[in-house]
């Protein structure tokens, strides 16, 4: 059904995009972001949230993949706030239109 779709799901991409660095430094950037989440954790650098949300947003920035960069970076902070203790982020599943205690703030 799918054949060819999905060759290249876990490959890192190796062509440029209008957004995230020069395919070439994917792997380097990617371990270097990994050694910094470690240090992160192990100095409490920051609250688990705000550690969380560094981790994804640098992830997105670096666009490793051909498609699915976002998916992918909230599964992997929610993996890792998750597994530091804490609880994973809705990521915009309240509704920003209806009354509610979103709306309030």
């Amino acid at each position: 059904m799918l054949n060819d779709v999905w060759k290249w799901a876990g490959k890192y991409r190796r062509t440029e995009r209008n957004i995230g660095i020069d395919w070439w430094l994917i792997p380097t950037e990617v371990i270097r972001l990994l050694d910094d989440v470690k240090t992160w954790i192990e100095y409490k650098s920051y609250p688990l949230d705000e550690l969380a949300v560094r981790f994804h947003h640098r992830l997105v920035s670096i666009h490793p993949f051909p498609n699915g960069n976002g998916r992918h970076a909230r599964l992997m902070a929610d993996l890792l706030i998750m597994r530091l203790g804490g609880e994973r982020f809705t990521w915009g599943s309240v509704s920003l239109r209806a009354a509610s205690e979103t709306r309030q703030r």
